[in-house]
């Protein structure tokens, strides 16, 4: 491109071409110049860069009109891939993405059982390499790597900084640094239900919305928010720790540092854990939810506790935030029918006009977080790709 164009402006355009051909591939440059009203001599050489980067290819013509035919670029969406993976308490998810964030294969696989964070990563390394190797990934086409992880995690820096009491030893971990180290490409970290609120961002239940709140309950319980189009971090990257919500002065005088007061009201382990406390019998929360469904006393009780924490955090969260939309995810709410009638019931009662808002279940479940991790990690990687360009992301 000319040297005497502002580099700024240069990367501008860059972004613009290569946005415009991803959108409407395939396209002539006499097309891309109508859509991005940049000059057809500024066009050509941006293209010229972008078909050196093998980002875009030629291929064919431009069929009828008048005149000299021109050819077709395309958008090489396949030019690279990554790996993006949800590491949850119980099962971790795997997925192979290409350059348009979409998902090309998924495998999932049971939460290591081991007692140190050296044997995890060690399970967690090998796995990653059985699948890449299982879907004939080579070296040269992984470009990154994403991780949405437990706990609250410095995005910026690829650090879990306190993680989930549901996985070996994690904290203080540089887990980017870890993979990176294996694998020789970029390692992208996120908090797992951040990334799962960008994936309802880019593919689910919150396309085009500006202001939403997710709710995880799961194995265990967190948040993620979205206010004005910005996704909410904090100051330490403790944003949407709900699961530390408290309710009543009794609650103060309890040490909840294991696992968090609204956690163990509302989540597969808390569930799981009140119900052998109260009858001496060890059950997962999915065995549990089928006991209230044939309507065990115990079970059924424990599901409407849970919808009324629920209730109460929702409506704080309401409160602070006033959100266009809360959609809740996680295992639990496979059993959504025991409880989400309570909980829009309790919402109905307690907003007004301006607050009012309906609860929702994720329609894309667990691949949710696969789709945000890799929305992120392509962000670090290829930033010229604008995916949504009217979302602060990072």
């Amino acid at each position: 491109m000319s040297p005497n164009v502002p580099n700024t402006l240069r990367l501008m355009n860059k972004s613009l071409v290569l946005n415009v051909i991803r959108e409407h591939t395939p396209l002539s440059r006499a097309q891309i110049a109508k859509v991005s009203g940049i000059t057809k001599a500024t066009i050509s050489e941006i293209v010229t860069e972008l078909l050196d980067e093998k980002i875009i290819y030629e291929s064919g013509m431009t069929e009828g009109g008048l005149g000299r035919k021109g050819v077709m670029v395309n958008f090489d969406a396949n030019h690279g891939v990554g790996v993006g993976i949800d590491l949850g308490g119980t099962k971790i998810s795997f997925s192979l993405f290409n350059l348009n964030a979409e998902l090309l294969a998924t495998a999932q696989t049971e939460t290591y059982k081991v007692a140190t964070r050296v044997e995890f990563l060690q399970h967690f390394n090998h796995a990653i390499r059985q699948f890449l190797n299982q879907h004939a990934v080579s070296a040269d086409k992984l470009k990154v790597i994403g991780i949405a992880t437990p706990g609250i995690v410095d995005y910026h820096h690829g650090i879990v900084l306190e993680g989930s009491p549901n996985l070996p030893e994690w904290e203080n971990i540089p887990l980017a640094d870890e993979v990176s180290a294996v694998f020789k490409v970029p390692v992208v970290l996120e908090n797992d239900i951040r990334s799962a609120l960008i994936g309802e961002m880019w593919r689910g239940k919150c396309q085009r919305v500006h202001s939403a709140a997710l709710i995880g309950v799961g194995t265990g319980l967190g948040a993620a928010l979205l206010m004005d189009g910005k996704i909410i971090r904090g100051a330490n990257n403790a944003a949407g720790e709900i699961g530390y919500m408290m309710f009543s002065r009794e609650h103060l005088s309890h040490n909840w540092r294991n696992k968090g007061c609204f956690e163990v009201h509302a989540s597969g382990s808390g569930i799981s854990q009140r119900y052998q406390e109260l009858s001496g019998k060890a059950l997962s929360a999915e065995a549990i939810a089928k006991l209230a469904q044939q309507g065990d006393t115990l079970a059924e009780s424990l599901f409407r506790e849970l919808a009324d924490y629920l209730a109460i955090g929702i409506l704080n969260i309401v409160a602070i935030a006033n959100p266009e939309k809360i959609i809740l995810t996680g295992g639990v709410t496979q059993s959504a029918p025991q409880f989400l009638p309570y909980i829009q019931a309790h919402i109905n009662q307690h907003t007004f006009s301006q607050t009012l808002i309906q609860i929702e279940q994720s329609e894309l479940g667990t691949q949710a977080p696969l789709y945000g991790i890799a929305v992120l990690a392509l962000n670090q990687v290829y930033p010229s790709i604008q995916f949504m360009s009217d979302a602060q992301l990072s």
